[in-house]
């Protein structure tokens, strides 16, 4: 491969990894969380995006540390899951949420919350196999129920279990008939002899959303214009949904992001596809490495002004420098 192929490939990983980072840091937010579990998850949809921000534990989002609305059982959380029997498996986020439809004045239930963000619909193993991803969400929510309980005894009280949601929000490698669309897989009950009332409470204990985005920059459906605008950086549009701006270091989180996030989705890259794609893109990414060398050589915004470059590039590579 040519040395200027090669410099635009890890040109396209660094910027895909401090998007990465960035992103992560504006996901931490409850301010951001509410309007997808609003748009999401069926107990919360009658409730406000502000209401939202309220029933959501904010410290288990990131460390865990018990909170003095939530016992402090319900929040030694780690995103992190395993034990001597079980590989170990790693949540993007987890964290819990208060019932507002199960909860009483007297009694606290949550809904314990997986989200994840991932870029192949259908992940691909080392060894060129496949899996549908909706079999990964399942496992993680079971591994989530299991989690509640620790280790199995004859004292152990399967009345604890509290609902699991896992919600995947792909955006790559999504089929052109799946794109913008978003499915709810869930336990649910079947009478093939008599009739049964049972709460649904009791049974429906995981459940698996699937959220696959599309390249429709222009979409209005509320869920796939609010990610739309998370992943564009959009702090107007995001502000449409939720007071983001009303959080200073929210606010600067997502000021972090224009035009990373622009290039990123608009031209495809990604480090572990980008080395196919190169041709067709170089000059542009060529132009982004040069800007990067001049700037830690000590060259100004100024001089890539004068150089010609355009302003989403040196945005760019002011991020990267």
């Amino acid at each position: 491969m040519q040395e200027r192929s090669r410099q635009d490939i890890m040109a396209a990983g660094e910027i895909g990894a401090k998007y990465d980072e960035a992103a992560k840091a504006i996901w931490r937010n409850r301010e951001i969380i509410a309007p997808l579990l609003k748009y999401s998850v069926e107990e919360l949809k009658d409730e406000s995006v502000e209401s939202i921000m309220k029933l959501i534990d904010a410290d288990s989002i990131e460390d865990g540390a018990a909170v003095s609305d939530l016992p402090p059982t319900l929040t030694n959380f780690n995103t992190e899951d395993s034990s001597i029997t079980e590989k170990l498996i790693t949540y993007d986020f987890r964290f819990v949420v208060k019932n507002p439809k199960l909860s009483t004045e007297n009694l606290l239930v949550v809904l314990h919350i997986d989200l994840e963000f991932n870029n192949k619909y259908r992940p691909v193993l080392k060894d060129g196999r496949s899996y549908p991803l909706i079999k990964r969400g399942i496992y993680y929510g079971a591994r989530e129920v299991s989690s509640q309980l620790g280790r199995i005894t004859e004292k152990t009280n399967y009345d604890d279990i509290e609902k699991v949601i896992s919600i995947w929000v792909v955006s790559e490698d999504i089929p052109a008939y799946l794109r913008n669309t978003a499915s709810r897989y869930h336990i649910t009950k079947e009478d093939f002899i008599g009739t049964t009332d049972e709460p649904k409470a009791d049974y429906d204990l995981i459940e698996v959303v699937i959220i696959r985005r599309g390249d429709d920059k222009k979409i209005t459906e509320p869920l796939f214009h609010y990610l739309e605008s998370v992943y564009q950086a959009d702090l107007q549009e995001i502000d449409k949904y939720t007071p983001a701006s009303a959080n200073p270091e929210l606010k600067k989180e997502v000021e972090d992001m224009p035009g990373m996030s622009q290039v990123i989705y608009d031209r495809g890259w990604n480090a572990g596809t980008i080395e196919g794609e190169v041709k067709g893109r170089m000059e542009g990414q060529n132009e982004l490495v040069e800007a990067v060398q001049m700037l830690r050589s000590g060259k100004s915004r100024e001089d890539l002004v004068v150089a010609g470059m355009d302003e989403q590039t040196i945005n760019l590579a002011l991020v990267l420098k």
